[in-house]
This record gives structure tokens, sequence and C-alpha cells, in this order.
């Protein structure tokens, strides 16, 4: 079967910077699952697994206009320490959520001295290319359920309720 709108893809995936450094992976035979053509993955990605099939390899290098977006230098903002109501140190890489009207927005502290914190709400991985490295695992059919909720369903629970749904008939 290949993958197509409202498949069911499994992947296995390995994310790297130009560098080689791994930046997530689906290591121990954790996969991920999703609905193809529903935009759970960045459209790239989704376009590269079009047409394969179980088994195939796919690699594909994402500029950040394809992944997480630029960096935007707006999103960096310098904060007065005063303005932090955390016990304790502030230290770089701490990350906290703020408000940005009625949504929340984590932002992650870049840089600290004695009157300052420098926080920056852009996504940890913006500005960065990505190289993907994806073996596909399976590809089935959508069910009902997950065609209608865009969620892929666990196949133990999809499995438990069709055999609640048998009857048992004794034959003598």
């Amino acid at each position: 079967m290949l993958v197509s709108k409202d498949k069911v893809v499994t992947i296995e995936y390995t994310m790297s910077d130009p560098l080689g450094n791994r930046l997530d992976s689906s290591d121990n035979g954790d996969t991920v699952s999703f609905i193809q053509g529903r935009g759970s993955l960045f459209p790239a990605l989704e376009a590269a697994l079009e047409g394969k099939s179980m088994g195939e390899r796919v690699e594909v290098i994402l500029p950040p206009d394809q992944a997480y977006g630029e960096t935007d230098e707006r999103l960096v903002k310098v904060v007065p320490r005063a303005q932090f109501q955390v016990e304790g140190e502030i230290s770089v890489g701490q990350q906290f959520r703020t408000r940005r009207g009625d949504t929340e927005v984590p932002v992650t502290v870049v840089r600290v001295d004695e009157e300052n914190v420098v926080v920056d709400a852009n996504p940890p991985l913006a500005g960065v290319t990505l190289h993907m490295d994806m073996v596909i695992v399976e590809v089935r059919e959508a069910i009902e359920e997950e065609l209608a909720s865009g969620q892929v369903q666990d196949m133990d629970d999809i499995y438990g309720k069709e055999h609640k749904k048998s009857v048992a008939v004794e034959l003598k």
C-alpha cells in the first residue's frame, strides 16, 4: 500500500542539524503514526512521503522556512528580573510560560544578568536546517474513528472494541 491522503502512516525517524548532531529520534523502536494529508507533519515531509511504501527510506533536508521558520528577533525580549516571580536562580535554558492575550507562549531564557532576563519566544529549532532520515514502517487504511477525529487510534484499543462486538457461539 502506498502513502496517500487519509492513510495511516507509521515511521521511524532521526532528525539532525547540518553538523550531524542528533536533535530528535524515534529511538528504541518507538514509532510515530499520523494520518497523511491532515497536516500532522510539515508539508514538505508529507510531500516527500507521498507515493512511497512500507520499508522505504526517505531522506529530506528542510530549510527553516519549511520547518520551524526563521528566527524572529522581535520575539526576543529583555525583561526586568524583578518581573520574574520565581524562587531560586534563573538560568540560561530554563523555560517559562507567559501570556500573549489569551494564548500561553513558551519562552526560553537565553541570557541573565543582575538586572535583566532575556527570553526568546521563537521555537527552539527556529532558524535551523533539519535533516530528516525516515523509514516507513507501516501504511494502512484509516478507520472511521480516525478519519472523523483526525487522530490515529491505538490498535490494541481498536482490536479490543472489535472483540467486544463479536459474539461467541458454542458448537455442539
